[in-house]
């Protein structure tokens, strides 16, 4: 019992962690290039909603990170030769599934973006939420969650190709 629960509160303290940092980074980044790139201020409702939305659809996409990092490493510690170190493995898989994770997240956001302004393609997005229409930002957010909420099993279906699962015999 006392193995489970300790268990339990790495895999709390991991997921806490792991998803304050990456939602941080995230909100810091974006803030930081919309404000740069389109001097959007940080009253503005509309710009609020599209960052709501992308901060939802990263803590949506990376809220089952934990599992293929915590079988990839239970995989390897439980193989009868293993002479590596866990700590050393977990970091490598953790940072693998965490590169991957991000990229997709990216081009999740990218081509969400993209999808938008290739349905309302006489209107300037940005120009809009910079001038505070919260109809186009709640659009452009529903959009990017949309997507997000269509790609997710396919990602970690992805991630899972990564676990180093043991050899099954194929008898066919």
């Amino acid at each position: 019992m006392n193995e489970i629960f300790t268990y339990a509160l790495v895999e709390l303290f991991f997921s806490l962690i792991l998803g304050i940092t990456l939602l941080y980074f995230t909100y810091k980044s974006l803030h930081k290039f919309f404000f740069k790139k389109y001097n959007i201020k940080d009253y503005n409702m509309s710009f609020s909603i599209v960052i709501s939305s992308i901060l939802l659809s990263v803590a949506y996409l990376i809220s089952d990170i934990k599992s293929p990092i915590l079988n990839s490493i239970k995989m390897v510690s439980s193989q009868a030769d293993y002479q590596g170190s866990i700590i050393f493995d977990g970091f490598k898989y953790t940072f693998l599934f965490l590169f991957i994770i991000v990229l997709a997240i990216s081009i999740i956001i990218f081509i969400s973006i993209w999808l938008f302004t290739l349905m309302t393609k006489n209107i300037d997005e940005f120009k809009e939420i910079k001038k505070d229409n919260k109809a186009i930002g709640l659009l452009l957010g529903v959009i990017i969650f949309s997507v997000s909420l269509m790609v997710k099993e396919s990602l970690y279906f992805l991630i899972e190709t990564f676990v180093p699962y043991p050899e099954v015999i194929n008898i066919f």
